[in-house]
C-alpha cells in the first residue's frame, strides 16, 4: 500500500499531505494540513487497489481495460457519499468540508477526529459496560441514523471500528463504504464487502424479498450492543440462518443493565428483517418501555429455545452424545405446548413485561352479546345476594366467552336441549339460584379445547357463583362428566 499512498509533502491546493493515517482495500485516508485556515484535516483518496495503481507521483491509472467501467462506478458512488456527508450537520455523523475530483480518482476532507474506535474502548474493558454508558453511545447514534432514515437513506455499515469516540458520550459513525459496496459486489466476494459479523442476512443477496432499509441498519446496532455485552463480535447473520447458537441477550444476567433494554435489541438482532423494529421511533419505545416487545420477538427466542432442544435430543452424527429416537423431541414439542396452554403463559410475562389490568366489568348476570334481553325460562328468579368479588383469572375467562354468548345458548334449558340429552341420562332439575347465573362455567368454556376445557370448568367451578351449577356438582350426583 506504500507504493500506492501519495509521496508525503504532496501537495493539493492548499492542502499538504503529511502521514498516512489508515488504509484499505478501497481507499487510503491522510493527515494533511490546511495552511489557508491553519489545521490539520483528515484527506480520504479513492484507491480501490485491486482496480487501480500509481507508480509514480501523483496520477491514478487504471489496471486493466476490463476494470474502467468498475472503477467509474467506484467514483461516482465515493462523489455521491461525499455530496450525501456535506449536507448533513450532526455532531454524531462525520462531516465533509470539500470534495472533487483530480489525478484521476476524487478526494474528500473531513475533520480530524482524534480518539479510540468503539472497539478500542472495548476491549480495554474487564467488565461488560453499564446500561447508562452504553445508551451515551447508542443515543447520538440512533439520533443520526434517524436524520438518515428521514432522508432515505441507510448507512449499512454500522459496526464497532466504524464508530469513533471523541469524548464522554461524543460518538462518531464514520465511512459509508457506499463505493466498497458497489465495486466489491461487482468483483469480489460478498465476504470481502461486508462485515460478516455485524451484516444483516438482506446485505448478502439481492433478492426483492430481501430488501435493505432503516432496519438493516438496526441490525448493526443490536449487534454492536452484542459486542459491547459479550467483548466478542456475535456470530455472522449466515450462521445464524443455519444454526442459531446466540444466547438472547434478555436471557442474560448483567450487572447493571435492565432486561428491558437487551429485550429491545434483541428484537433489533432477529434474524428475519420482517421480525426487527422498522423504525428507530419503534426501537426507542420499546426501550423506553412505551412499546410491548412484537411477538415476532417471541418467536425468534421460542425458535431459538426450540433448535436447542432438537440439538440436544438429535446430536450429529459422529457426535458421542446419545441419540434419542425421532419421536422424542415431537413429543417434548407437544409436552410444552400443553404446558404453556395450562399455565396460560402470555407473551408479556414470558419477557417480564407489565401486564395489562384485568377487566373491572364484573357482572353479576352474564349478558349476551347482541342487543337482545336475556330470555329466562320460567318464573322470575327470587332476588340473589350480591356475589363475592371473582378472582381476575376467572373474570378473564369470562371476558374471553362473552362474544361467542348469544341469547340461545344462554337461555335456561328447553324442550330442544332436553331432547339432546342420551336416554340413559335424567335432567338435573335447576333451582332458581342456579338459574340466576345464565351462563355457566360449560357454555363459558364451550370453546376450549380438549386439554384445557376440564381445566377451564375446574377454575370456574371453584368461584362462588358457579358453585351451585349443575356441571360444577360431582359426577356421581349429576350423573354425567366432562
Amino acid at each position: 500500500m506504500e507504493r500506492a499512498a501519495l509521496p508525503l509533502g504532496t501537495r493539493l491546493g492548499d492542502l499538504e499531505v503529511l502521514r498516512v493515517l489508515a488504509d484499505g482495500g478501497f481507499g487510503i485516508v491522510y493527515l494533511a494540513r490546511d495552511h489557508a485556515l491553519d489545521r490539520d484535516v483528515a484527506i480520504k483518496e479513492f484507491m480501490p487497489v485491486q482496480l487501480a495503481e500509481r507508480h509514480h507521483g501523483t496520477q491514478v491509472t487504471v489496471r486493466s481495460g476490463t476494470s474502467a467501467q468498475t472503477f467509474a462506478l467506484g467514483l461516482r458512488a465515493f462523489i455521491d457519499e461525499a455530496k450525501l456527508l456535506a449536507s448533513f450537520s450532526h455532531p454524531a455523523i462525520v462531516k465533509v468540508y470539500q470534495f472533487w475530483e483530480a489525478n484521476g480518482t476524487g478526494y474528500m476532507v473531513m475533520p480530524h477526529l482524534q480518539g479510540p474506535t468503539l472497539s478500542d474502548v472495548r476491549r480495554s474493558m474487564s467488565e461488560p459496560p453499564t446500561e447508562a454508558w452504553m445508551r451515551s453511545m447508542i443515543e447520538p447514534l440512533l439520533d443520526a441514523l434517524a436524520l438518515l432514515h428521514s432522508r432515505g437513506v441507510c448507512h449499512r455499515d454500522v459496526a464497532p471500528d466504524n464508530v469513533i469516540v471523541t469524548g464522554p458520550g461524543k460518538p462518531v459513525l464514520l465511512d459509508f463504504g457506499a463505493a466498497r459496496r458497489l465495486i466489491g459486489h461487482s468483483s469480489r466476494p460478498v465476504t470481502a464487502v461486508v462485515k460478516p459479523c455485524y451484516a444483516p442476512i438482506e446485505q448478502y443477496a439481492d433478492a426483492a424479498h430481501l430488501q435493505q432499509g432503516p432496519w438493516t441498519d438496526l441490525y448493526g446496532v443490536a449487534a454492536l450492543i452484542a459486542y459491547l455485552v459479550d467483548g466478542k463480535p456475535p456470530p455472522a447473520a449466515t450462521q445464524r440462518c443455519v444454526h442459531d447458537e446466540m444466547i438472547p441477550l434478555a436471557r442474560r444476567r448483567i450487572e447493571g443493565v435492565s432486561t428491558r433494554f437487551l429485550s429491545a435489541f434483541d428484537w433489533a438482532f432477529a434474524v428475519r428483517p420482517h421480525d426487527r423494529p422498522h423504525s428507530v421511533r419503534a426501537l426507542r419505545e420499546a426501550l423506553d418501555g412505551r412499546r410491548n416487545i412484537s411477538v415476532a420477538h417471541w418467536r425468534h427466542s421460542a425458535a431459538w429455545l426450540w433448535r436447542r432442544v432438537v440439538w440436544t435430543l438429535s446430536p450429529a452424527p459422529g457426535s458421542r452424545r446419545r441419540a434419542f429416537p425421532p419421536w422424542v423431541p415431537a413429543g417434548a414439542a407437544v409436552a410444552l405446548l400443553v404446558l404453556v396452554g395450562a399455565s396460560r403463559m402470555t407473551v408479556d410475562t414470558t419477557f417480564g413485561l407489565a401486564k395489562a389490568a384485568p377487566s373491572t366489568k364484573v357482572p353479576a348476570v352474564v349478558a349476551a352479546s347482541s342487543a337482545a334481553a336475556l330470555v329466562v325460562a320460567a318464573a322470575p328468579p327470587p332476588p340473589v345476594a350480591t356475589l363475592p368479588p371473582s378472582t381476575p383469572e376467572v373474570e378473564e375467562i369470562i371476558e374471553e366467552a362473552r362474544p361467542a354468548v348469544t341469547p340461545e345458548v344462554v337461555a335456561a334449558p328447553s324442550a330442544r336441549a332436553a331432547a339432546r340429552r342420551a336416554p340413559h341420562k335424567t335432567a338435573l332439575r335447576r333451582s332458581p339460584e342456579i338459574e340466576s347465573v345464565a351462563a355457566g362455567p360449560r357454555e363459558l368454556c364451550a370453546e376450549r379445547n380438549f386439554f384445557l376445557r376440564p381445566y377451564c370448568m375446574q377454575r370456574l367451578c371453584g368461584d362462588a357463583r358457579y358453585k351451585k351449577r349443575a356441571e360444577c356438582s360431582p359426577p356421581a350426583a349429576r350423573n354425567e362428566h366432562y
